[in-house]
């Protein structure tokens, strides 16, 4: 695990307002990649994160800074970068939930996975990320049925309508709009249903699935052109729309505060970038939030989940380990020695369930181990003219020599 590295900046060290100029995609890491080199991406609401393997950091802070026009030594300052071990076990608490701003959080494991399949799709990930990813995704699926801190899932979107309900109290006379129909719109949409809110409307850009999304929740679908309309008459408006620029500007605001003659409104903005103009917050009885104004109230029911997050660590550890045996055998002469080990294993399964007399035992055991050589000697050959790591990983994959290493520990 030692080839991997990783530069993380999030909410921890890094304001909004860096977080949404910090960006990357796949494509725009090639041009920095070599011959035997992988880049992964991470792109969420609170953080962007990559992790490379066989380039150096100083290439790789170079790239960023080139990408998100933030100078070098500002994304050094702002960034954490782990080596190593210590690499691999961030990713996994990351995708456990247990690094987002509210612990536990589901919704960061996806938005790993979609980060994956760009890599794959950009072909910036290869073998080793790849078993690195997967190891994660298993992992934190493990987290999630093996301890309960899934069981009662929180995100930013459901802390934001929790913030509604503790302004507003019984939100079921209040109505509320939410802008956007991604996942963060739909968890809020969810959220603010299952508090009691029958007053809800729905505003996306792409009117189907405003439609699609107020179907689900029982709320009424509206057409974007009718956002002024919609803001004068709601007392709740939750924003989660991919606009790259805000969608709510201060001169819209000002005409709806005229025409709601400046009745109270909650604006909670947890797009990232920003959905409204922060110089929104600054108007009479417009109360706005974002993200950053919510880390405040996210540590609801912290004790819990850190209890939880101990069970959790303790799982991490282990497919760690798993993980770092991996790394060890992508060796020719590693593989080849589990190779003739499974070998052996195998004769001893099949003699254990014979009733056979010693000498039987000896001339079938004889027999079983010279076929079974034979069998090897395709493979073997193959690994010392060709010991490349994705070589030595597709017989370790054929083979299941990981899994049944594993299946063997568990025997033990």
């Amino acid at each position: 695990m030692n080839r991997i590295c990783c530069l993380s900046m999030n909410h921890k060290r890094a304001s909004v307002d860096i977080l949404e100029q910090f960006r990357v995609n796949p494509e725009d890491m090639l041009p920095f990649m070599q011959n035997g080199s992988e880049i992964y991406a991470l792109n969420t609401c609170n953080r962007t994160e990559v992790y490379w393997i066989n380039i150096d950091d100083s290439t790789i802070v170079e790239m960023l800074s080139h990408i998100t026009g933030i100078e070098n030594k500002l994304i050094l300052e702002l960034s954490e970068v782990f080596r190593g071990r210590e690499a691999v076990e961030h990713l996994f608490v990351v995708a456990a939930g247990l690094d987002s701003l509210v612990i536990g959080e589901p919704q960061i494991l996806g938005q790993i996975k979609d980060a994956y399949r760009a890599a794959v799709a950009s072909a910036t990930s290869s073998t080793l990320m790849n078993k690195v990813l997967h190891r994660t995704f298993r992992t934190a699926k493990r987290i999630r049925t093996e301890t309960d801190i899934g069981r009662y899932p929180v995100s930013i979107a459901s802390e934001a309508v929790e913030l509604a309900t503790h302004i507003f109290g019984d939100i079921k006379k209040s109505k509320a709009l939410i802008i956007g129909a991604g996942d963060m719109a739909s968890i809020a949409g969810k959220r603010l249903k299952e508090r009691g809110s029958t007053n809800l409307s729905v505003i996306n850009r792409t009117h189907k699935r405003a439609c699609d999304l107020a179907a689900e929740l029982g709320g009424i679908p509206k057409p974007f052109d009718c956002l002024m309309d919609e803001l004068t008459l709601s007392d709740i408006v939750i924003c989660s729309t991919g606009s790259s620029d805000p969608i709510i500007s201060n001169p819209i605001m000002e005409n709806v505060m005229r025409a709601r003659r400046n009745s109270p409104i909650i604006l909670i903005d947890i797009a990232l970038p920003r959905d409204i103009d922060p110089d929104v917050g600054r108007l009479y009885n417009c109360y706005l939030y974002d993200i950053d104004s919510l880390k405040s109230i996210v540590n609801r029911h912290i004790t819990s989940r850190e209890l939880q997050a101990e069970k959790a660590r303790e799982i991490i550890e282990y497919e760690l380990g798993v993980l770092g045996k991996w790394f060890t055998s992508l060796d020719a002469n590693t593989t080849i020695k589990d190779l003739f080990n499974l070998m052996e294993d195998t004769i001893e399964h099949l003699l254990s369930d014979m009733n056979v007399s010693e000498q039987e035992r000896e001339k079938m055991e004889q027999s079983l181990r010279l076929s079974l050589k034979r069998l090897l000697h395709r493979p073997v050959s193959f690994l010392k003219e060709h010991p490349s790591v994705k070589h030595i990983d597709t017989v370790r994959r054929i083979f299941q020599l990981d899994e049944n290493n594993q299946d063997r520990h568990k025997r033990q």
